[in-house]
């Protein structure tokens, strides 16, 4: 039920994450513009992460999920039909509010699975969840390509508030989520806050867990959520064609995924982590700089090849690095470390969003911008694989803690 609920939910978050872009653009927004708007949904966020990561530790994640289920799609409703009014305050209140309220639903989610799953099937039961994105934004695409093109030129309004309907299916199927949840703290000890339940072990390890994600973060809020802009000011893309295009890439991301638990019994983590987004880095680095040869004939095609490849390779690489970072931190700290690490991608989205503002108005092109997340990514890389010997040389966290 979580799946599939999750599943129609992102078929409004992709439809705002592949068109809402476009939409702007053609109502007139400058790059400036549209940066500051997604800026003010990841400021929203920010600010509520960490004080809802702290207050769902230990509590029952059911009701909440259901909460953000429904909030979400009414929120995405609001934001389409905010861009019809002239008031910039209402913009950004509906930018912030759907923000916030995906993260009702998204931060509790990962959590939830590894409290339900067996622990033999954690690999393939994240790469499940994870694959939801992949799926909806392979059939939002094909049908966006096929709503946009040929006799029916639905226009982008309304292709959006239709999808965003359709997401309401996704808290009809999170009513149906057992409510019967293991490990739930009924009450804290007397005098025991959520700040002061968090030993030092704790705070060391949450601390090794997020390094790497911010690193991958700051630079991913420089290119992705902007990467439909490059292909439609560089290459001239349409918005139905990088929809089509994004599905298909898509279909990538979820035939390699059925690889994803060969790939950690055979090779480990080191390759199944850093293995895969080093090539990513690459290929990202191959897609930015078709910029220098934009004019050719074959520029849009070696950077939708370089799109189309380099997504199934650092999509893929995501479940592994969730199980590497809820394992090392510990059951009792993955709440907190899910809402920690939701509020490091939007509070570094935020202030890459107002970078890639600043650089936009600056007249940097998309490329050097492109490069400059490969040099970040590398980090994050760097990173993660010092956590996985982390992992290696210290164990889990329960395993420490029961020795």
């Amino acid at each position: 039920m979580l799946v599939l609920g999750d599943l129609f939910l992102q078929f409004g978050n992709v439809a705002l994450f592949l068109l809402l872009n476009y939409y702007l653009m053609d109502l007139g927004y400058e790059d400036t513009q549209i940066a500051s708007l997604h800026s003010t949904r990841y400021f929203g966020v920010i600010l509520f992460a960490l004080p809802f990561g702290m207050y769902i530790r230990g509590k029952r994640l059911r009701p909440v999920m259901q909460v953000g289920a429904l909030l979400t799609p009414i929120f995405g409703l609001l934001l389409i039909l905010s861009l019809d009014s002239s008031s910039t305050l209402i913009q950004r209140a509906c930018f912030m509010c759907w923000g916030v309220s995906f993260l009702l639903f998204h931060v509790p989610g990962m959590p939830y699975i590894l409290k339900t799953a067996k622990a033999e099937n954690h690999t393939a039961s994240i790469t499940l969840y994870f694959q939801t994105f992949s799926l909806a934004t392979l059939t939002v695409g094909i049908l966006v390509f096929f709503l946009r093109s040929g006799d029916l030129q639905l226009d982008l309004k309304n292709v959006l508030l239709t999808f965003n309907v359709i997401s309401f299916l996704g808290f009809v199927f999170l009513l149906r989520l057992p409510k019967h949840e293991l490990n739930v703290q009924k009450k804290r000890p007397s005098g025991q806050n959520a700040l002061s339940s968090i030993e030092r072990e704790d705070v060391r390890r949450i601390i090794w867990t997020i390094l790497p994600t911010l690193m991958i973060a700051v630079g991913a809020g420089l290119t992705i959520p902007f990467i439909n802009m490059f292909f439609a000011k560089v290459h001239g893309l349409g918005d139905a064609y990088f929809a089509l295009f994004g599905a298909l890439s898509h279909v990538l991301v979820m035939i390699t995924a059925t690889f994803i638990p060969t790939i950690k019994k055979h090779l480990g983590y080191v390759t199944g982590i850093t293995g895969l987004q080093s090539v990513g880095v690459l290929i990202l680095i191959i897609l930015g700089t078709t910029q220098f040869y934009a004019e050719m004939p074959w520029a849009l095609p070696i950077a939708l090849g370089a799109f189309m490849i380099r997504q199934p390779l650092m999509n893929c690489a995501g479940p592994l690095t969730t199980e590497v970072s809820m394992y090392y931190v510990g059951e009792r700290n993955r709440e907190l470390v899910a809402s920690v690490q939701s509020a490091i991608w939007s509070g570094s989205w935020f202030f890459s969003s107002m970078i890639f503002r600043e650089l936009r108005d600056q007249g940097i092109d998309y490329v050097f911008i492109i490069l400059v997340t490969a040099s970040i990514y590398v980090m994050g890389v760097i990173g993660y694989h010092k956590l996985i010997r982390r992992l290696e040389r210290e164990g889990r966290y329960e395993d420490r803690i029961t020795q």
